[in-house]
């Protein structure tokens, strides 16, 4: 397994929020006194608090509402990765599935602060284990699916900046959450008229506002 950072390399990307990063940096990782841990204490607040806006919403306004957010955080996701990658040439030796697979590598070391480890197994098919996950520990299997979102925004801009090459579909395995030791996820260049991510997230939003009937229903009850 490569070490953090190492294969990313390859296609040069920036960090976001470049100015809070460096901040972040200089102003408090340079403390010997300030502890990380407290970050994260933050960001899992902040994921929990999307996480369950979403849900009343979803309750509340149904399926406008659960579009609404789904939307919303599409476009944080695409705003995201374009401060990453506009202006970045790819390296003319990076075939697409590489790309995909380095693209993902980037997704999940920068943006979701994982651990991975990727894998490329032929000219059409890539994928990675996640090793560990900052929400492992906070999110039940189904919370995943916010998650969801964001990289759909991603996908997005990676087409527009650089259409067919970053063209690709990602199809989600297993999780830690649902008891495995890893989460998986395998990619492979997207059929023409198909993007098989956006439409498991769609399945998804459907169990969702069924879940949320069956609370509303189990709410009547006890009154």
């Amino acid at each position: 397994m490569s070490k953090i950072g190492e294969r990313r390399q390859r296609l040069p990307l920036r960090f976001p929020f470049e100015k809070a990063v460096e901040n972040f940096r200089s102003k408090a990782l340079s403390h010997d006194d300030y502890d990380p841990a407290t970050t994260f204490v933050w960001g899992q607040m902040m994921a929990v608090a999307v996480l369950r806006l979403l849900e009343a919403v979803e309750e509340r306004f149904g399926a406008e509402g659960q579009e609404l957010c789904r939307d919303t955080i599409n476009e944080v996701g695409r705003d995201v990765f374009l401060q990453m990658a506009s202006g970045v040439e790819v390296p003319p030796d990076v075939g697409n599935i590489e790309m995909a697979s380095l693209i993902g590598s980037w997704i999940n070391e920068v943006i979701y602060a994982s651990i991975e480890e990727a894998f490329v197994k032929s000219e059409d098919e890539a994928g990675f284990h996640i090793l560990y996950c900052p929400h492992q520990d906070i999110y039940r299997p189904f919370d995943c699916r916010v998650q969801r979102y964001f990289v759909e925004g991603v996908q997005q801009a990676a087409r527009e900046l650089w259409g067919d090459r970053a063209d690709f579909d990602a199809f989600f395995r297993y999780s830690i959450p649902q008891g495995y030791d890893t989460c998986l996820f395998e990619m492979k260049p997207r059929e023409e008229g198909e993007d098989r991510w956006r439409q498991y997230s769609e399945e998804l939003q459907r169990r969702a506002l069924e879940r949320t009937k069956h609370r509303s229903g189990d709410k009547g009850e006890q009154k």
